[in-house]
């Protein structure tokens, strides 16, 4: 199903004015609607968690101060999320603008991620400092001197640097507690939004990271992102191309008329590996203790997933 159709693309181009308040382009109808400053591009992703690794899927983003609208043509979906909203909502949309889904737990892999963390600190106690200390350090787990998980972040500003598209770009780098979360290649544009909130609630990185990334100076065209889930880190590439500026009405980020709500989502995280899982092609399904229904990436992480059940009491 091409996303690019009339039906979105066609929707964004018929609202778009140009920054300059005096020119409008012939086919924007005035409106007493508010309108908000935009900046919209074209994303190629690859090696998205989930996804082969050679995969290679494009989105079409528009991005705003505290919402952001993705049309994304390789899952069927659309996609908006609003950080207005208390609390912050994602709202997945089908292509058609007939039904959505709605998801306000954004930080679910990186809490199951940190549930896994105190898990395997519970497990060294009793072990000899020095080993204690060096399988703390080959996780990339800091603690506290209460004994609680924290994560030091630091930015590092290398010399590299490279021309595309008549931008130069210079490279910058977030660690976390020492491994590499984001490298990115940024170019000095004036764009007054971040991409981090976007990527943060895709569950790519916690909020430490966030803040650090969404302080940059500039904005990444290009970069990989190392998304550390309970399990595994599993790196994706992106790159940004078409970028311009423009305004929108602020309508354009609310929910299609007459779209109904479904209960369930498409896509969810594997419980054992944070891979992102459809719904309707994982390979294995269960009801955890609560009676929910949980979806499982491979066989592996199921029966994964079944020996530490049987292991709890």
């Amino acid at each position: 199903m091409n996303l690019f159709g009339v039906s979105w693309l066609g929707i964004f181009l018929s609202f778009q004015v140009s920054a300059d308040p005096g020119i409008q382009q012939p086919s924007v109808a005035k409106s007493e609607s508010r309108r908000i400053q935009v900046v919209s591009f074209t994303q190629t992703l690859k090696g998205r968690p989930g996804s082969p690794d050679e995969q290679v899927s494009v989105q079409f983003v528009v991005l705003a101060k505290d919402r952001s609208f993705v049309d994304d043509r390789s899952r069927g979906l659309v996609q908006i999320l609003r950080l207005d909203r208390d609390p912050d909502v994602l709202w997945e949309i089908s292509a058609d603008g007939k039904q959505y889904r709605e998801l306000t737990d954004l930080s679910e892999i990186q809490e199951n991620r940190r549930i896994q963390e105190k898990q395997f600190v519970s497990r060294l106690k009793g072990l000899p400092e020095s080993e204690r200390l060096e399988m703390l350090e080959a996780a990339h787990i800091r603690l506290n001197d209460a004994g609680e998980s924290i994560r030091g972040i630091e930015v590092v500003r290398t010399d590299a640097a490279r021309n595309r598209d008549g931008e130069k770009l210079r490279q910058v780098q977030v660690l976390e507690n020492g491994r590499l979360i984001a490298d990115l290649w940024m170019a000095d544009l004036d764009i007054p939004f971040s991409l981090a909130p976007l990527q943060e609630a895709s569950g790519a990185f916690g909020p430490e990271v966030l803040k650090a990334v969404s302080e940059l100076e500039g904005f990444p065209l290009e970069g990989t992102i190392y998304v550390v889930t309970a399990t595994l880190t599993h790196p994706f590439e992106f790159s940004i191309t078409e970028w311009k500026e423009a305004q929108v009405p602020i309508e354009f980020f609310d929910l299609p008329k007459e779209c109904s709500l479904i209960e369930s989502r498409a896509f969810l995280s594997c419980p054992e590996c944070g891979r992102e899982v459809e719904r309707e092609n994982s390979a294995a399904r269960a009801r955890n203790r609560e009676g929910q229904w949980i979806y499982f990436d491979t066989r592996d992480c199921f029966s994964a997933w079944k020996k530490k059940r049987s292991r709890k009491p």
